[in-house]
């Protein structure tokens, strides 16, 4: 339980850190995310909570998800964050609720602010809610 905490609690500074960051520069640096999906490696190796089958599949769907992304104009650090998002999850059904919450709340953003399809928005910080929000419900 602690073990948690501590790792939700890390997941957080990262998630803000990078989202101000791509706010500012539309840029997530690789380093930092590298080092995030570290912090989750080490947390779901140590809790051993998680399920073999369902951490892998989380994965393939970050994979999956991020190569139409790519296609569609998701930038490649949004991409590499999907990795250590879906070993936080530990869910493929979080993890793909977490995706669709963060394309609904960019595609609104989008329509709010009447950006064209050419013009760059930062992703991680509807990533970052859309993370807090399936946390908050995962329990």
């Amino acid at each position: 339980m602690h073990q948690r905490i501590i790792e939700v609690s890390g997941a957080l500074i990262f998630l803000i850190g990078l989202s101000f960051w791509d706010i500012r520069t539309m840029r997530i640096p690789h380093r930092v995310t590298l080092f995030f999906f570290l912090w989750e490696v080490v947390f779901t190796v140590v809790s051993r909570d998680f399920a073999t089958k369902a951490l892998w599949f989380a994965l393939l769907i970050a994979l999956l998800w991020g190569v139409l992304a790519l296609a569609l104009g998701m930038g490649g650090g949004d991409f590499k964050l999907l990795f250590p998002l879906a070993l936080l999850l530990r869910s493929p059904m979080a993890f793909l609720f977490m995706l669709s919450l963060a394309a609904s709340l960019g595609g609104a953003f989008s329509l709010v602010r009447r950006y064209r399809l050419s013009k760059s928005v930062p992703f991680a910080p509807f990533l970052a809610v859309s993370t807090l929000v399936t946390l908050f419900y995962q329990g």
